[in-house]
């Protein structure tokens, strides 16, 4: 007959709990669920948006505060892995500005985006709350502006790429969370000094929460 000591017994015991706890823990990362959140950062320019239609005769300036929100859905598919889509609305406000002392005055753009996110988030096994997240899709853009010698405003919108990517940490429903996010532009409402449409990109620094209702 086999007989297991107090000390063996204790010892199955223990690592049986400590297999269990890191399951729960595990089990506990990913999640399937309704999302929202909101976010705010700072947005600089490239391309022809970058020191927009730079000449002797004026001065720019690049940058400006951004901010939107956001909603969708997370579905694991396992403990660690979820993916899923996002959709939303961020503003970034005079992102671009040139001042033309000569002839047309001030002219400030902002942009509209309402993008539209494939989504995927990963949590790191052993690190509770740790996540890396990426996303891919294509946004509507809304470029407009004002020139501050003339009535009409100046806008052109257009469909194009955006990418983003950043890290996590959850507290039980809650995502806080820093994300870079690259969005590609284009305008036929301005041309460059190569009298051609302005093509180029705005990137965004931001951080945010987010809040999953599981289901």
């Amino acid at each position: 007959m086999i007989t297991i000591s107090k000390q063996s017994l204790m010892a199955i015991l223990a690592t049986s709990l400590l297999i269990a706890s890191g399951n729960a823990q595990m089990q506990a990362q990913a999640q399937t669920g309704l999302l929202a959140g909101v976010k705010l950062g700072y947005s600089l320019p490239s391309g022809d948006f970058k020191n927009l239609l730079k000449n002797s005769n004026n001065s720019t300036k690049d940058g400006g505060i951004s901010g939107g929100f956001f909603t969708g859905f997370d579905y694991a598919i396992n403990p660690i892995i979820s993916i899923g889509a996002e959709w939303g609305a961020d503003y970034a406000h005079q992102f671009s500005q040139v001042s033309d002392s000569t002839s047309t005055g001030n002219l400030k753009l902002s942009l509209l985006s309402i993008p539209f996110f494939i989504t995927s988030k990963f949590y790191a096994p052993g690190v509770s709350g740790l996540n890396v997240f990426g996303k891919v899709g294509y946004a509507y853009n809304r470029i407009s502006g004002k020139l501050s010698d003339v009535s009409s405003d100046i806008s052109s919108s257009h469909f194009d790429p955006v990418v983003a990517a950043g890290v996590g940490y959850k507290i039980a429903q809650f995502n806080l969370f820093a994300q870079y996010q690259y969005n590609w532009l284009k305008s036929d409402a301005l041309v460059n000094l190569q009298n051609t449409s302005l093509k180029g990109g705005l990137s965004t620094i931001s951080i945010g929460v987010s809040y999953t209702l599981s289901a």
